[in-house]
């Protein structure tokens, strides 16, 4: 019974939230797939409210709240300033030209006219 018991209640934070992380952008896309031009912007979420703010002061809110989660990722909905959309959090690999492997935290904002990547350290 002490071993069954050892494993119970023990979670571990794989990191795959929108929450906790201090998301910076990376690139924006139109509906069309061309690159977008976009002040530097952050993206912070807690408790279901969503706020995106560009370097420029322009602040954009909304709410966001879980869908679906697996292994491997976290995809919610969304609504950004009446828009309504889907958010989805990844872990991203990359291999350098010397086989470095090096892994960050993704979020895609995907709007109706725009998607937003943005990017997180793993620590």
């Amino acid at each position: 019974l002490i071993a069954l018991l050892v494993g119970c209640g023990i979670k571990t934070d794989d990191g795959l939230h929108i929450e906790k992380h201090d998301w910076t952008s990376t690139q924006a896309i139109d509906s069309a797939g061309q690159l977008i031009d976009l002040p530097a912007l952050s993206c912070t979420a807690q408790d279901g409210a969503l706020s995106v703010m560009g370097a420029d002061g322009n602040t954009q809110s909304g709410t966001y709240s879980l869908a679906q989660r697996d292994t491997n990722s976290a995809l919610y909905d969304l609504s950004l300033d009446g828009e309504s959309g889907k958010a989805v959090v990844s872990i991203t690999e990359y291999t350098d030209a010397a086989g470095e492997k090096s892994s960050e935290y993704t979020l895609i904002l995907s709007l109706p006219e725009r998607a937003i990547y943005f990017r997180a350290d793993i620590e």
